[in-house]
C-alpha cells in the first residue's frame, strides 16, 4: 500500500473515504494521491492560455477544483503524509482504474453516497464498475471514519482454492490494522452447499489466518445479500472484504451478485481484493 488513490468530489461523502485512507498511510507510511474528474465540452488540455479566456466558466471551475486538491494535499502534508493532486479531462469510464495502473497505485479508497446503493457518483462512473474493473484492492466507505472502525475484518467467500491468494492480502491487512478476521459461509437454497463440504474448503484458510483468527461460521439464508447483511449488523463488523474475479473484465456470477448487492446495503466498509487471471 505504498500509494493510494483517493477519488474526490470534496464532499462529506469524500471526506470519510480520505479520512479511512489517511490512517491507512500512516499504518503504510503510503503516498496519497488525490484524483478528481473535470467534465469540460472541449480538449481543455491541449488548448493554451489565450483560448482558455473564450470559456471562462470552465477556467472558473478548473481553478476552484485546483485550490480544493492544493488544499487536500496541504492538509494531509500537514498530517506527516506525502500527498499530490490530479485533475483529469478523461471521461471514459475506465479513467480512475487508468490513472492507477499507470501511476502504480496499491490501493483505491473512495466514498459512496449510496443511500439506495452504490450509484453514478463524482467521476463519471460508479463504485461496481472500479470494483469490478481495478487490478488493485478497491476500498468503498460510506460513513464517518473512526480510528475505533476495524475490530473485525469479515471474509466472506465460496473457499475456493483461487481464493487463497487474495486472503493473503486479507490477513495482511488485519495484521496492519490489528484487526480479527471473521470467516463466513452463506448457504442459500439456490446454491446449497453440505456443511462438511464447505468446511474441508475452510481448514487451509483457517490455517492461514492463524492467531489473526477469532471465528468461523456458516450461516442459512433466504439470499446472499441478506445473510451478509444480517450478520454484519449482529456481529458488528468493522470492514467487509471480499474477492472480486476478474475474468475478460467481468465479475463472476458469485461475487458479482457481492459487488452489486451486498456493497449497496451494507454500512461498514467493503474492501474487494481482485483475483487476476
Amino acid at each position: 500500500m505504498k500509494k493510494i488513490l483517493v477519488p474526490t468530489d470534496f464532499s462529506e461523502c469524500a471526506k470519510n473515504a480520505t479520512a479511512l485512507a489517511k490512517e491507512i498511510a500512516r499504518r503504510y507510511h503510503g503516498e496519497l494521491h488525490f484524483y478528481h474528474f473535470v467534465s469540460v465540452p472541449v480538449d481543455w488540455v491541449h488548448l493554451d492560455f489565450a483560448q482558455h479566456t473564450i470559456y471562462p466558466d470552465v477556467t472558473q471551475e478548473v481553478n476552484r477544483v485546483k485550490k480544493l486538491l492544493d488544499a487536500a494535499v496541504k492538509d494531509a502534508e500537514a498530517d506527516g503524509l506525502k500527498s499530490i493532486g490530479y485533475m483529469d479531462f478523461d471521461n471514459s469510464t475506465d479513467a480512475v482504474t487508468r490513472y492507477a495502473r499507470s501511476n502504480d497505485i496499491s490501493m483505491i479508497v473512495m466514498g459512496s453516497h449510496g443511500a439506495r446503493g452504490v450509484k453514478e457518483f463524482f467521476i463519471g462512473s460508479n463504485a461496481q464498475t472500479v470494483v469490478r474493473h481495478a487490478e488493485v484492492p478497491v476500498l468503498v466507505v460510506k460513513h464517518k471514519f473512526k480510528r475505533a472502525t476495524f475490530p473485525t475484518i469479515l471474509f466472506v467467500s465460496d473457499f475456493e482454492a483461487e481464493m487463497m491468494r487474495p486472503f493473503e492480502d486479507v490477513v495482511d491487512f488485519a495484521e496492519l490494522l490489528g484487526a480479527k478476521i471473521h470467516l463466513l459461509f452463506v448457504n442459500t437454497p439456490s446454491e446449497f452447499q453440505r456443511s462438511w463440504v464447505i468446511k474441508e474448503r475452510m481448514e487451509g484458510f483457517i490455517a492461514l489466518a492463524s492467531d489473526n483468527l477469532e471465528k468461523v461460521e456458516i450461516v442459512d439464508s433466504h439470499t446472499f445479500g441478506e445473510g451478509v447483511e444480517k450478520y454484519c449488523e449482529i456481529n458488528q463488523t468493522g470492514l467487509l472484504a471480499i474477492a472480486t474475479h476478474h475474468r475478460k473484465g467481468l465479475s463472476r456470477a458469485f461475487l458479482g451478485s457481492l459487488t452489486e448487492t451486498v456493497v449497496n446495503h451494507v454500512k461498514v466498509p467493503v474492501v474487494s481484493f481482485p483475483i487476476l487471471t
